[in-house]
């Protein structure tokens, strides 16, 4: 079970008027990065009021303290129970008491002051029921990051709406099924009223893309908008690089049939098939440091699509 408590005396405000939009955020350990996107959502241009919802999992670097000190009327809540990205989204989506909700990862920096209007304006579409950013990688990223995050979230001028094929997303082969249903809570904005007919499902990661297939299942509609730009880059650790490809592909593979990696050695294949775009992207030099990395999301992927077969 998951539930939001409220935190402080700004959780619910039933007298006030409605905010434009609402921003909400999941926060454990913030830091700097958190009151770095405090500030950003403060310089934002909307017509109307901007609500900021936290959802607290025992932050002990006092980012929730200090968030109080930089925005007026914020609201922040515990999380009870066990962790989870989609019951914790919806939560704070229902708590949130604006029309159009936007989420954001504690650690994604909106870019600019027009991030949140460049979202609403893709949900100019009726049938839209969110929109995603795109993401740059922040100061001192590798090229390979770059390159990686430039063809997750590419650049570009122009809403980008998705939406199932006539025959739902099960008559698209499964790369194709999954890259259609593609959404990032990195950050997205969404219509309240969507996830109150559809929830983010519960998820330890994915709820998302899981959210995604069920809106354009449903007849709905998703919007890639990439002139709303946020800032956001990982750097992980061999282990946590498996780990994350080790989910990620358990979930491509039991909700959208996908096994990009189906053996050990086509793992090997796709290691070796790797090293001419790493050298394009960073040079030989960066493919050579890069090399562990991608053997390690190769096998992740590979453990992934096993476990998703079970």
């Amino acid at each position: 079970m998951t539930v939001l408590r409220p935190h402080d005396d700004h959780a619910s405000a039933p007298d006030a008027a409605a905010p434009a939009v609402s921003v909400v955020v999941p926060v454990l350990n913030g830091g700097s990065r958190l009151l770095s996107l405090l500030d950003a959502v403060a310089r934002q241009r909307v017509d109307g009021e901007i609500e900021i919802l936290l959802a607290d999992s025992g932050s002990t670097d006092g980012c929730i303290r200090a968030a109080h000190g930089r925005v007026h009327g914020l609201r922040t809540f515990d999380v009870v129970g066990t962790y989870d990205h989609g019951r914790v989204r919806t939560a704070l989506v229902e708590a949130a008491r604006a029309p159009l909700v936007a989420l954001l990862s504690q650690d994604a920096v909106p870019v600019g002051m027009t991030y949140l209007a460049a979202l609403a304006r893709a949900l100019d579409e009726a049938s839209a029921a969110g929109a995603y950013a795109r993401q740059v990688p922040r100061a001192g990223a590798d090229p390979l990051v770059r390159a990686t995050l430039e063809r997750w979230t590419p650049a570009g001028a122009t809403v980008v709406l998705q939406r199932a094929p006539e025959g739902g997303l099960a008559s698209l082969a499964p790369s194709d099924r999954m890259a259609r249903a593609r959404f990032d809570n990195v950050g997205s904005m969404v219509r309240r009223e969507a996830v109150a007919a559809l929830p983010f499902p519960s998820r330890p990661f994915g709820e998302d893309l899981a959210w995604g297939a069920a809106i354009l299942e449903a007849g709905g509609a998703l919007a890639y908008a990439p002139e709303a730009v946020v800032e956001h880059h990982h750097d992980p650790t061999l282990r946590e690089t498996f780990d994350r490809h080790r989910v990620a592909h358990r979930q491509a593979c039991s909700e959208f049939g996908l096994r990009s990696v189906p053996s050990l050695p086509a793992a090997a294949v796709a290691w070796a098939a790797g090293i001419p775009r790493d050298v394009r992207d960073g040079g030989p030099t960066w493919a050579v440091r890069g090399a562990p990395r991608r053997a390690a999301a190769l096998l992740g992927q590979w453990l992934g699509g096993r476990e998703g077969q079970r």
